[in-house]
C-alpha cells in the first residue's frame, strides 16, 4: 500500500533569499511535482499565481499557503491605509 502523502499535490507559496539580490522574493511551487518553480516579487503577484496555477493545472492550494498570503496583504492594507497622505493638498 503506498503513502497517500507521496502523492499528495498541492500549490505552495513561501519567502525565500533571492539569487540576485539580499531581497526575499515568493517561491510558488507544487508540492511533490518536477514542474518549475515561479518566483514572484510581491504577496499579491504570487497569490494570483497561485490561483493561475490552480485553475491551470487542477491542483488544489495549500491552506497554510492561502492564510499566510491573505494575512501579509492584511497587514500590508493595514500599513498603508494607517500612513498619512504624502500628497500636497492645494
Amino acid at each position: 500500500m503506498k503513502n497517500q502523502n507521496e502523492k499528495t499535490r498541492e500549490i505552495t507559496a513561501k519567502l525565500v533569499k533571492s539569487n540576485a539580490s539580499e531581497n526575499l522574493v515568493w517561491e510558488v511551487s507544487i508540492t511533490n511535482s518536477r514542474s518549475k518553480k515561479h518566483y514572484c516579487k510581491t504577496a499579491r503577484k504570487a497569490l494570483s499565481l497561485v490561483f493561475i496555477l490552480k485553475k491551470e493545472k487542477n491542483v488544489p492550494v495549500s491552506y497554510e499557503t492561502l492564510r499566510h498570503l491573505k494575512a501579509v496583504l492584511a497587514k500590508q492594507r493595514t500599513a498603508a491605509s494607517s500612513e498619512p497622505s504624502t500628497e500636497a493638498q492645494s
